[in-house]
């Protein structure tokens, strides 16, 4: 019991980071993904084919993953990493209708048809794509420390990113933490 309780904490904490740093909304409810997959405690849903008011199963876009159908037959499920994807694509046919196309790394590329509201699926996954890439990550950039004028909250909130991107470890966010406090 105690341990779920901690869960919900850490769930609670990792979601009020991402709603500071996620550029499109994100959702704290745990949904039934495809194929026994499962949310991790630091990932959330962003949005999902009925939020675009499409058809295509699978498709939900999280704050670290997109799962969509590996090709167009739907049959095939990807789980792909956001920081894995080069780039997305929407290609409008003349004939029929559009495709989102997200090409990855070392893999071959998932596609799902788009029949509307492509543009907005395309740039949805975009923004979540560009904000997964670590030069992209505003807590990543952050090298050196604050000026000393800035305020002490500030930097606590600053340091507790680093520690939840794995910058820093936990026992170098604490020691920060105790120097930020110590200091008048």
């Amino acid at each position: 019991m105690a341990e779920a309780s901690e869960r919900e904490a850490r769930r609670q904490a990792h979601f009020a980071h991402t709603q500071a740093t996620s550029p499109l909304p994100a959702s704290i409810t745990d949904i039934a993904l495809p194929g026994g997959l499962q949310l991790d405690d630091d990932e959330f849903v962003v949005r999902t084919a009925k939020d675009w008011g499409v058809s295509v199963k699978p498709l939900f876009l999280t704050t670290r993953r997109l799962i969509c159908t590996s090709d167009l037959s739907g049959r095939a499920v990807a789980a792909i990493r956001l920081s894995d994807i080069q780039d997305v694509q929407l290609r409008k046919h003349w004939i029929g209708f559009a495709t989102i196309v997200v090409n990855v790394a070392d893999q071959p590329q998932a596609s799902f048809p788009a029949h509307i509201n492509g543009a907005r699926i395309r740039a949805d996954i975009q923004a979540m794509v560009d904000a997964a890439r670590p030069s992209a990550s505003p807590r990543l950039s952050v090298v050196s420390p604050p000026p000393a004028t800035a305020d002490r909250y500030e930097r606590l909130r600053q340091i507790g990113e680093l520690r939840s991107s794995g910058v820093l470890s936990e026992a170098e966010f604490e020691e920060e933490k105790a120097r930020i406090l110590r200091e008048p």
